[in-house]
């Protein structure tokens, strides 16, 4: 990763979700550009680093408008993060400009992407529940309703505020229930029952999301913006800077 230029890194997470404990590590995504090996051999480089205190993803800022696109809320929250290190301000500031917008313009894709990552982590507890795993157990679960419950916040903010939707505030009584099933203070009936109430509400709303128009021009400019910004770096990089 040495020879390559560093966008900007992004706390994401549990911290950002103020969900964190004194057990939670800090999770970290880097963006880069890519250097002219890269291109010439065509791929998208992505990398993952892990330490005792803190996990690092690399990803290359070329994937970053399409997985914006397609509403990928584990790369959307970067755009919102608590805690950043930038290493291109140019770049960055025309990205955090655009991010109220650029979190809603796949409303549709961004309904069901949260519904697949819902159904993936009900799965996954489903899965571990009958195992001595109580840790993993209850943070499926509550990976499950923070998910389900952010698809409601977002739509009673009017998408005006994807941090507001997915950041609880300390006094929020959701922060405290999720905290206190993933300390595993409920029952599996008790959960699967309280998952299941908040996946009708959601379900109940589904149109709203499913309506709302796809903002094409914005992924092109957004593009265009990466597009720009990666020729501007290879350029200075071929001529020495």
């Amino acid at each position: 990763m040495s020879k390559r230029k560093l966008c900007f890194k992004a706390l994401v997470g549990s911290h950002n979700y103020n969900l964190n404990n004194e057990f939670s590590d800090k999770d970290y995504k880097i963006f880069f550009y890519p250097d002219f090996d890269d291109l010439y051999e065509g791929g998208q480089y992505s990398k993952a680093f892990v330490s005792d205190d803190e996990d690092i993803e690399y990803h290359d800022i070329r994937k970053l408008p399409n997985l914006l696109y397609k509403s990928n809320v584990n790369f959307m929250e970067v755009l919102f993060s608590e805690e950043y290190e930038v290493y291109d301000q140019e770049l960055y500031s025309k990205i955090i400009v655009l991010r109220d917008e650029l979190a809603k313009m796949n409303l549709p894709y961004l309904y069901d992407a949260c519904l697949g990552m819902y159904m993936q982590k009900m799965k996954e507890f489903n899965r571990d529940k009958g195992k001595e795993l109580p840790g993993k157990t209850y943070k499926h679960v509550m990976s499950s309703y923070r998910i389900l419950d952010f698809l409601d916040r977002y739509q009673k903010f009017s998408f005006s505020s994807f941090k507001q939707a997915m950041q609880y505030d300390a006094k929020d009584p959701v922060r405290e229930l999720l905290l206190n099933i993933r300390l595993g203070e409920y029952s599996f009936d008790q959960l699967e029952e309280m998952i299941s109430k908040k996946e009708q509400v959601i379900r109940s709303f589904e149109d709203v999301y499913k309506s709302a128009k796809v903002n094409v021009t914005l992924k092109e400019k957004f593009e265009q913006l990466i597009k720009v910004s990666v020729k501007t770096v290879l350029i200075e990089s071929f001529n020495g800077g």
